[in-house]
């Protein structure tokens, strides 16, 4: 059965959608609560969830949840259901659909405070007490803090009655409050990092002719794309998990949204360095960026973030940069706030769940503040892996 419905109060009700056909139907209403979320539109509306399921489902299984306030759309939960090993040990795992790709996941609501998100989210906990109880853990990560998000979804977990486990995720660097040109952005740098901007665009210069371009229109991004991933390959990079599929259907996508800014620096007509960012609702969410190691001495990657900050500064009009997923030494150069990105892991009551809630809760704390055990913990680790 593709479709269920479950009464959860008299007010609320929540309707199950398994079959992807019937995951298709709801790109109008999809979007129209991502449209009301104020940030992160690329990375909830539908089409980045229907690029990401045709490249990354699988033989995992689709759990949307659609939360109606009698004959309103609430709220709707994008879940997957996934067998695979957590802690060494085989477990049904329910988590937000998405994977290293995805920057934040979270639900989406129709326009509501604080206190309603968070009753909003207390009932979906009590549909997975009473209505769908084949899970071990609940996945709850990467979550954004802003907006109250993260604090009303841990309310609602401590108001259930799970045990849970809070979690480091990964630090994420930006810049809000952007109201001015791009000069006094980088007036606002460091005394040293302008004389490192400036000493490498000038070996650029000296080096040949330096042209950064542009490119946002959806017809030219194939032929664009295909340099980029050229210039990955000779890049620091790790080769990507996902090949060029995902990338290349999300851009060719973005750009027909016009939020796509796909950004190139040739030297003397060569393409040196390469990245893309999204722009939607006054921020700029910096991708992907690449350049070839030929061309590293000579501050390639340095010419690229300065081109690409200047452009969604004084053309797209930004408020906000937000260099995404991971501490990477040179973000904070550009953006210097930081916050954390975060996550909940809900165990159920089932011996699998309550085991894993003591291992996370009690035995794994004590083992990483004591040295010794750390140390014999990581050794037969290494033991396992190797005769395994």
């Amino acid at each position: 059965m593709n479709e269920q419905n479950h009464l959860i109060s008299n007010e609320y009700s929540i309707k199950i959608v398994t079959d992807l056909n019937e995951f298709e139907k709801l790109k109008t209403v999809w979007d129209n609560l991502a449209y009301k979320q104020g940030a992160f539109m690329p990375f909830l509306c539908f089409d980045w969830f229907k690029i990401w399921l045709d490249h990354f489902l699988k033989d995992d299984k689709l759990l949307i949840l659609l939360l109606h306030k009698g004959p309103e759309l609430a709220s709707i939960a994008p879940f997957l259901i996934k067998e695979e090993k957590f802690k060494g040990i085989n477990v049904r795992k329910i988590e937000l659909a998405g994977n290293v790709y995805s920057p934040i996941r979270y639900f989406l609501f129709k326009e509501m405070g604080n206190g309603e998100r968070e009753s909003t989210l207390s009932y979906i906990f009590e549909f997975f007490s009473k209505f769908h109880r084949q899970w071990d853990i609940i996945d709850l990560s990467p979550i954004p803090e802003e907006n109250g998000n993260f604090i009303a979804l841990k309310n609602a977990v401590l108001k259930s009655s799970f045990k849970n486990a809070e979690i480091f995720c990964f630090g994420n660097w930006y810049l809000d409050g952007i109201s001015y040109q791009s000069d006094k952005y980088f007036s606002n740098l460091s005394k040293k990092e302008r004389k490192n901007i400036r000493q490498d665009r000038n070996r650029m210069e000296k080096a040949g002719k330096v042209v950064f371009k542009m490119i946002k229109n959806s017809h030219e991004v194939e032929t664009y794309m295909k340099t980029y991933f050229e210039i990955y390959e000779k890049s620091w990079k790790k080769r990507e998990m996902a090949g060029p599929g995902f990338y290349l259907d999300l851009t060719r996508c973005f750009g027909e949204k016009d939020w796509l800014r796909l950004g190139f620096v040739f030297l003397s007509d060569v393409p040196t360095a390469v990245g893309f960012a999204f722009v939607c609702g006054g921020l700029a969410y910096f991708e992907k960026v690449a350049y070839d190691e030929d061309y590293q001495n000579l501050g390639a990657g340095s010419v690229w973030f300065m081109e690409m900050i200047k452009y969604v500064i004084d053309v797209d009009k930004v408020r906000c940069i937000d260099f995404l997923r991971g501490d990477d030494p040179y973000k904070k150069s550009w953006t210097p706030q930081r916050r954390e990105r975060k996550g909940i892991l809900v165990f159920n009551k089932n011996f699998k769940g309550r085991f894993l809630s003591f291992l996370m809760t009690k035995m794994l704390p004590i083992v990483e503040k004591n040295q010794y055990i750390l140390s014999a913990k990581n050794k037969l680790s290494g033991y396992f892996k190797k005769t395994i």
